[in-house]
């Protein structure tokens, strides 16, 4: 997945700090990245690559970690007239390419994270209270009101993820308006319910099918859409396997023998791992 980085990990705690000519500038135009394309793989600009006068203009994020050896992310809002002209080949690419094409991978799970910070840093310039604009704590990552002192921390939503199976058969999906490459069932976790009753009830709304026995898999962090994804497998609940799909959310929902699903050469997301792991045996 995405996170699988070791050795490096992310350390994510907020600090003050200042960047040095090799630190690494996540530049932001638009809503699209600056990435730089080498024989070596893909990575954002380095400080000393950059003519950014103003620091002030550049915000600390985490730091990849490697033993004692750090190497910290800042991000760049850059303007209309931002100029990287003299930059190495480059180009200005969506969160997609990060997700899907981006390689190393530490590159792109540093890419996802950077983009989770950027959209709630743009999203959550006033106090939602009384309107005042927020300033930066000195201490943690969180936006504080200087007037009525409303504290606002990065937004995480959780969702869930549901491995369903029956006659060694997974429930598989693909949404009304994705890719066309399935799914599994999914959905966010609703106020005052847990992970596990997430998980019957947006099988029941989306497939009309009953589940039994919800077991905890695994998690994974999903800057690109603000997700905690907690996933779960599950089985059907009794013998009727008719299923009555939600065309609102879902173009196809289906059981899918582990020799009829194609093979996946996605390796970044919790789902498809899920979904490699069923068709080869292991889930």
């Amino acid at each position: 997945m995405i996170q699988e980085i070791e050795p490096q990990y992310l350390w994510n705690a907020y600090e003050e700090r200042e960047p040095q000519a090799d630190s690494t500038v996540v530049c932001v135009k638009n809503g699209n990245y600056c990435i730089i394309h080498t024989a070596q793989g893909d990575r954002f600009p380095l400080y000393r690559e950059l003519a950014v006068e103003d620091r002030a203009g550049l915000r600390y994020l985490f730091a990849l970690r490697e033993g004692a050896v750090r190497r910290d992310y800042f991000l760049c809002v850059c303007g209309e007239n931002f100029s990287c002209a003299e930059l190495p080949l480059h180009s200005w690419e969506t969160s997609r390419y990060i997700n899907h094409q981006m390689q190393p991978r530490e590159e792109a799970f540093a890419g996802m994270n950077a983009h989770h910070l950027y959209t709630w840093y743009e999203s959550n310039r006033f106090c939602g209270r009384c309107g005042s604009v927020l300033v930066h704590d000195k201490k943690e990552r969180m936006l504080r009101c200087p007037k009525c002192h409303n504290m606002v921390f990065p937004k995480i939503a959780p969702a869930v993820l549901a491995a369903v199976q029956h006659k060694g058969r997974l429930l598989l999906t693909k949404y009304a308006h994705g890719d066309g490459n399935y799914a599994l069932v999914a959905g966010f976790v609703e106020i005052g319910e847990t992970a596990e009753q997430c998980v019957a009830r947006e099988v029941m709304e989306e497939t009309g099918l009953r589940v039994k026995n919800i077991k905890y898999y695994d998690s994974q962090p999903w800057g690109f859409a603000g997700n905690l994804m907690l996933a779960y497998t599950a089985q059907l609940d009794g013998d009727d396997d008719t299923i009555r799909v939600d065309h609102s959310e879902l173009a196809v929902a289906e059981w899918v023998a582990p020799e009829d699903i194609p093979e996946i050469s996605d390796y970044n997301s919790l789902t498809r791992e899920m979904i490699r792991r069923f068709r080869l045996g292991r889930l």
